[in-house]
């Protein structure tokens, strides 16, 4: 059965890019992709726990590109995150555009908000109030 999401995996052109926003925003840190051969087309991004968090690589030569922001069937990476505030404070610190609502919820927050390469992401602050009605008791 799944525990939890293991990692994600963004695949672009613009590496050093990608990792330096997920550093600056999310506080994570560079690191290698051991199993990899090619450890310039590919990298880790690990908690301050050292749990990977997001592999980073490169296409293949020749490979097609999709446009920055175009759209498959996966809609946005979501990450339970804690202190809203804070993380509004960094992302105005670091001019990222993003938007803040809060939910049906009561006490779940959201904040979302694009990477450099399109992807949506979603910050949700307050998740343990929304559990699955079942486990809720």
């Amino acid at each position: 059965m799944i525990e939890r999401i293991g990692h994600i995996n963004i695949r672009t052109p613009a590496l050093d890019e990608t990792l330096t926003f997920y550093e600056d925003v999310f506080d994570l840190v560079r690191g290698p992709a051991s199993t990899m051969a090619d450890q310039t087309r590919n990298a880790w991004l690990y908690d301050r726990d050292g749990r990977a968090i997001i592999h980073v690589n490169m296409p293949a030569e020749g490979e097609d590109i999709p446009a920055v922001g175009a759209r498959g069937r996966m809609d946005h990476v979501a990450f339970d995150c804690r202190d809203p505030d804070a993380m509004e404070k960094r992302l105005t610190d670091l001019g990222i555009a993003y938007r803040r609502r809060d939910t049906r919820v009561a006490g779940l927050t959201q904040i979302v908000l694009k990477d450099p390469n399109g992807i949506n992401l979603e910050l949700a602050f307050g998740t343990e109030h929304a559990l699955a009605p079942a486990l809720a008791r």
